[in-house]
């Protein structure tokens, strides 16, 4: 056996040895590729239904502005206590 330290002997792989590890990895791969395609199938299923039962984003009111064009809070910019020195 191959890396079995003490017995003084060693094998070497062959080529049908990695073509064979190469096609395990190959069919492991696929096998990978497809759940994730039916997982993707899944979950855009579920949005879409979700999205024509009305859950799911609610249309924002159009006169209210984002998030990022509100003004600061005056909390989120003060700035802190200075520290009393220990001693």
């Amino acid at each position: 056996m191959a890396g079995k330290r003490g017995e003084g002997k060693t094998t070497t792989m062959t080529g049908a040895d990695w073509q064979r590890i190469l096609r395990i990895m190959d069919e492991a791969y696929q096998q990978h590729l497809t759940g994730m395609v039916a997982l993707r199938e899944r979950v855009v299923a579920d949005l879409r239904r979700k999205l024509s039962d009305g859950k799911v984003l609610d249309r924002p009111d159009l006169e209210q502005p984002l998030p990022r064009e509100r003004a600061a809070s005056a909390a989120r910019h003060r700035r802190p206590r200075a520290r009393r020195p220990r001693g």
